[in-house]
């Protein structure tokens, strides 16, 4: 092993992230203890945390000691093979209370205060990366224009109500309430939109504030919250307003707001300004309910928007972003709400699905 020069600085600060992780008091870090902190800020597989064990234990213990991880994480010849999972981690995994004199390694991300000290930002920040790339929403949002611009180029002038929803495209993806047995349409009336206007809103709303969820999750958490949500968003539909032909990706969009309301609290300790985050997320939550009672309940507007869809994508996206979205450094408190959020949806879910399944009677007494 190529051990690099470190000094008293390092040495203290590199102690506090190995006390951290000794989980047991043991004085050594084991390979789960070493997963469970590479896996805080990248999706590390147990081939990688071998890899490092084997390569950094000098006295073949199985395990590594306080002198061996401070070689490890300085050690350059590692960090040219490793450095994606190493670097990243140490720049920022000691409390911001906790500051030492130290050189920043690898991609830094610190900030100099007047003491002279340098200290990390915050851990949730630091985890953004363009790769893989944030595309999820973005194609997503293809998608929907693709399906929107081909509704509206096959015309069928037999209806002039809502004409945009009775065309082929949308005859066969809206969801229908006469034909709840067909289970794609559960999914697939995110495709369609009613006018430029209501796809427009929802594809600025979905890129907006999809993507900066992209940057640090991962698309397939961000996709699980935002079909869930769509899923949610009819279920709840079916229940509430039976008669209601539902149409527009408002149930995703409105799982991934809350999701950053379900973000924020899971990693509220590790975020630079969550405070400022959270107000901003509950002001666009807030004008948006305003603006929908306004409509419905003072100005007189007839047009009819899915609200029971709202509501459902909106509690889907805070339940199951509880669950899915990453923790960087769970907590005993935050691993009873993720288990208190998984089953809640569960519940919640798994009555919706039988309710459309068995409650015939409430469906069959519906009129159109």
């Amino acid at each position: 092993m190529a051990t690099a020069k470190r000094n008293r600085n390092d040495e203290i600060y590199y102690r506090s992230i190995f006390n951290k992780y000794d989980r047991d008091g043991s004085g050594t870090i084991d390979a789960q203890e070493l997963a469970t902190m590479l896996r805080e800020d990248a999706e590390v597989s147990d081939k990688i945390v071998r890899k490092l064990i084997v390569y950094s234990d000098r006295n073949n213990d199985g395990k590594i000691n306080v002198d061996e991880f401070t070689n490890m994480v300085l050690d350059t010849k590692l960090k040219s093979v490793f450095g994606q999972y190493v670097t990243s981690y140490v720049d920022y995994v000691v409390p911001k209370s906790k500051r030492h004199r130290f050189k920043p390694i690898g991609r830094s991300a610190t900030a100099t205060t007047q003491d002279g000290f340098t200290e990390p930002d915050g851990a949730y920040e630091t985890g953004y990366t363009l790769w893989p790339p944030p595309l999820c929403m973005v194609l997503m949002s293809i998608c929907e224009i693709i399906c929107f611009v081909l509704n509206n180029h096959i015309k069928n002038d037999d209806s002039k109500q809502y004409q945009d929803a009775f065309q082929p495209v949308a005859l066969a993806l809206i969801y229908h309430p006469r034909r709840r047995h067909e289970a794609w349409r559960y999914f697939t009336y995110m495709f369609v939109h009613i006018g430029w206007a209501h796809l427009i809103m929802n594809l600025i709303c979905q890129i907006c504030l999809g993507l900066p969820l992209e940057l640090r999750n991962r698309w397939w958490r961000v996709l699980t919250v935002y079909v869930a949500g769509v899923a949610c968003g009819s279920l709840t539909t079916s229940i509430f307003d039976p008669h209601v032909f539902l149409a527009g990706a408002s149930g995703g969009v409105y799982a991934i707001i809350t999701a950053h309301l379900a973000n924020i609290a899971i990693n509220w300790s590790e975020m630079t300004f969550p405070a400022i985050q959270l107000f901003i997320m509950s002001l666009l939550i807030i004008c948006d309910v305003a603006f929908a009672v306004h409509n419905r309940y003072l100005s007189g507007d007839q047009t009819p928007i899915g609200y029971a869809a709202h509501v459902g994508g909106a509690l889907a996206g805070l339940l199951v972003g509880i669950w899915v979205l990453k923790n960087v450094e769970p907590t005993n408190r935050e691993k009873y709400l993720w288990w208190a959020a998984f089953l809640i949806f569960l519940l919640l879910i798994g009555t919706a699905i039988l309710l459309n399944v068995f409650w015939t009677a409430h469906f069959s007494s519906t009129t159109y």
